[in-house]
């Protein structure tokens, strides 16, 4: 055997090797979104933030998407709705996070296909009173929504 091939032999060898790694991984992949396709459908939530309300600075605002993306009318569990701020559940005196205008029916169940949209106001001394970043996501017992990260603001 000549010397001059052998690491055009070692190089062939660990590019096959690789592929090879690769496409059982793609394969996996494959498999793991077809199983998680079929359990992923149903409620969905997002939550988005943004600064201000309206040109009021002493409030952020926060804009919650819940998604029915199954063939079956399912419920929301309006009664189990949470808002998590830094792993913890948020005050809510008097239930005021989930109140206010509601489509005909209410959130309590939602219709294969449709998607709610609805806004709150909170004010930053109240839920963010620190300069500081937190952690906020929007839960109930069928979904949960992505984090987003609020900038508190210190209290003058």
């Amino acid at each position: 055997m000549r010397l001059g091939n052998r690491p055009t032999v070692l190089c062939s060898g660990f590019a096959l090797a690789f592929c090879c790694c690769v496409e059982q991984q793609g394969q996996s992949q494959k498999r793991a979104q077809l199983a998680s396709s079929d359990n992923s459908r149903g409620l969905h939530a997002t939550l988005n933030a943004e600064h201000g309300w309206y040109g009021d600075d002493h409030l952020e605002t926060l804009k919650f998407r819940l998604m029915n993306d199954s063939d079956k009318t399912l419920d929301s569990a309006t009664g189990s709705w949470v808002l998590v701020i830094d792993d913890k559940q948020a005050p809510d005196p008097g239930g005021q996070l989930w109140m206010g205008g509601k489509p005909t029916g209410g959130y309590d169940t939602v219709r294969p296909g449709t998607t709610f949209q609805f806004g709150k106001a909170l004010p930053l001394r109240q839920y963010f009173p620190e300069a500081r970043d937190y952690k906020v996501y929007w839960k109930a017992a069928g979904f949960r929504s992505n984090v987003v990260v609020i900038r508190g603001q210190a209290s003058p």
